[in-house]
C-alpha cells in the first residue's frame, strides 16, 4: 500500500494490515520511561523487555489495560519511596476496614523508614525502620529493625507479652501483601495496577544515592529476541516499543506490530501515563514508515 494510502487509512480508522499471523507473539521494549502507575506515582523503568500476552480471546488493547499482561523477560525498574507510599496507601492497604493507613516511606541509608497509623481497636501512630531483601520465592521482605509506636518501643512491648507485628495486623484482605512473625511481604508483580505483569525478581537494593529501591528481574530464554528480533530505533533514548504479533489502539489494529512511542524530550525520562496515553497521543505527532510501521512522538505527560 503507497504510503499516501496509510495516511487516508489511518485517518478513515482502517486497520493496518500486515503479513503476520495475528497469534504471532507480541514483544514490548521500554527504555528510561517513568510509567505513571497512578496520577501521582511513577514506576522508573530504567529498562525493560517483556511478552505482551492476551486475557482473553482478541488482541491486546491499549485503550483496556485489562485486556493484556506483560511477562517480563529482564528489566530493572525503581520506585521512591514517595511512589511506594502511594501505591501502599492506594492499592495495597487502600479498602475499607485496612489496618494501615497514612502511610508514607522515605530512603534513609540502605534501609527504608515507614510512617502511618496503625490500628487495632484504636489508632497508634508507628515510626518503623526496616531493611529490605529478598526470598527464595521471589517476595520482598520488609524486616523491622527498630519500630516506635506512640513513641515506644514498639517490638520491645509486643515481645514483652509473647506477641509480633501479625497478632496486630490482619492483612487477609490486603492486595499482594501478608505478614509473618514481625516481617512483612510484599509481591511486586502484585502491587500495581492494570496492566498485570508477571516475573521474578532476582535482587532488590535500596540505593542511598538516588533515594530509590531498584527491583531487577531474571532474564528469561526467550529475552534473546531483543536485539536480533526486536530492534527498535537504536539513536532514540526513551521510547515503548511493541514489535510483532497484533496490537489495538483507538480505532486502529496493527499486524505485525512495529510500533514505536518516542518521548518529545528527550533529555529526561519519558513520561507516560498508559491509562491516559490518548491525552498524550493526541497532543503528540505520528509517522507511517516505509516498513508499514508507525511512528508516535509523544510529549510527556505531565505537560
Amino acid at each position: 500500500m503507497p504510503e499516501t494510502w496509510l495516511y487516508i487509512a489511518a485517518f478513515l480508522g482502517l486497520p493496518l494490515i500486515a503479513t503476520q499471523p495475528s497469534n504471532a507473539a507480541t514483544w514490548i521494549e521500554m527504555r528510561n520511561v517513568d510509567l505513571r502507575v497512578a496520577p501521582t506515582a511513577v514506576l522508573h523503568v530504567y529498562r525493560l523487555h517483556g511478552q505482551v500476552m492476551r486475557t482473553g480471546n482478541a488482541p491486546p488493547f491499549l485503550d483496556d489495560l485489562k485486556s493484556f499482561v506483560i511477562r517480563i523477560t529482564s528489566g530493572t525498574v525503581s520506585l521512591t519511596g514517595d511512589d511506594l507510599s502511594v501505591l501502599l496507601n492506594t492499592f495495597v492497604f487502600g479498602y475499607p476496614g485496612s489496618p494501615l493507613k497514612r502511610l508514607h516511606v522515605r530512603v534513609q541509608g540502605s534501609q527504608i523508614v515507614q510512617t502511618g497509623v496503625m490500628h487495632k481497636i484504636v489508632d497508634l501512630s508507628f515510626t518503623m525502620t526496616a531493611s529490605v531483601s529478598l526470598t527464595k520465592d521471589g517476595l520482598v521482605r520488609i524486616h523491622p529493625t527498630r519500630m516506635k509506636v506512640l513513641g515506644l518501643n514498639g517490638q520491645a512491648l509486643l515481645h514483652m507479652v509473647g506477641l509480633h507485628l501479625e497478632n496486630l495486623l490482619d492483612l487477609s484482605k490486603a492486595h499482594g501483601a501478608s505478614v509473618h512473625g514481625d516481617d512483612l511481604y510484599l509481591d511486586p508483580t502484585a502491587l500495581l495496577p492494570p496492566p498485570a505483569i508477571t516475573g521474578r525478581l532476582v535482587s532488590i537494593r535500596v540505593d542511598s544515592v538516588t533515594k530509590t529501591i531498584v527491583q531487577e528481574f531474571a532474564r528469561l530464554p526467550d529475552d534473546t529476541v531483543f536485539g536480533r528480533v526486536v530492534r527498535p530505533d537504536s539513536a532514540v533514548p526513551n521510547f515503548v516499543y511493541f514489535r510483532g504479533g497484533s496490537i489495538r489502539f483507538g480505532k486502529l489494529e496493527m499486524r505485525d506490530a512495529d510500533l514505536l512511542i518516542v518521548d518529545g524530550n528527550p533529555r529526561n525520562p519519558f513520561d507516560l501515563y498508559l491509562a491516559r496515553y490518548t491525552k498524550q497521543l493526541v497532543a503528540g505527532t505520528s509517522r507511517t514508515l516505509n516498513n508499514l510501521g508507525l511512528r508516535v512522538v509523544m510529549p510527556d505527560y505531565r505537560e
